[in-house]
């Protein structure tokens, strides 16, 4: 197993992330050995959260928006054309819709394969996904 795969493995995975965490400054509110939860309290006065699941030699990295529906045939369809369009222009991360809970979640998510993550990589991807999720979420709340 190369350095970076077991900086993530069983009893490491927590070590790492808080470390990183700690790294940007940053207070994981939960964690175990295969997720953890960070929560954000963005300038917007919203306050976003960060899942980090580990899934074998990947880390999965979603926040979900408060864009939630009851079935899939309540998704706006517009809406989710915008966001496979905007995908095609992010550097980190995409849009996708996650079933959590019985309910329909638009979230915005990155994949990487362990061996690609340091602190630095960490800290791009957890702004970018936090700050795509909370800028949606301004425009949407205008709108409404």
């Amino acid at each position: 197993m190369s350095g970076f795969s077991s900086l993530f493995s069983g009893l490491n995975f927590r070590n790492t992330i808080q470390k990183y965490a700690a790294q940007h400054s940053w207070r994981v509110a939960e964690v175990d050995n295969d997720h953890a939860v960070l929560r954000f309290s963005m300038s917007s006065g919203r306050t976003q959260i960060l899942y980090i699941v580990r899934y074998d030699t990947t880390l999965e990295f979603s926040v979900p928006s408060l864009l939630s529906y009851d079935s899939d045939s309540e998704i706006p369809h517009y809406l989710s054309t915008l966001l496979l369009q905007r995908n095609a222009s992010q550097k980190y991360g995409f849009w996708c819709i996650e079933k959590v809970g019985g309910k329909y979640i638009f979230s915005y998510m990155h994949n990487a394969e362990i061996q690609l993550i340091d602190v630095e990589y960490f800290g791009k991807v957890v702004r970018a996904l936090l700050n795509e999720c909370d800028e949606f979420e301004g425009t949407i709340l205008k709108m409404l």
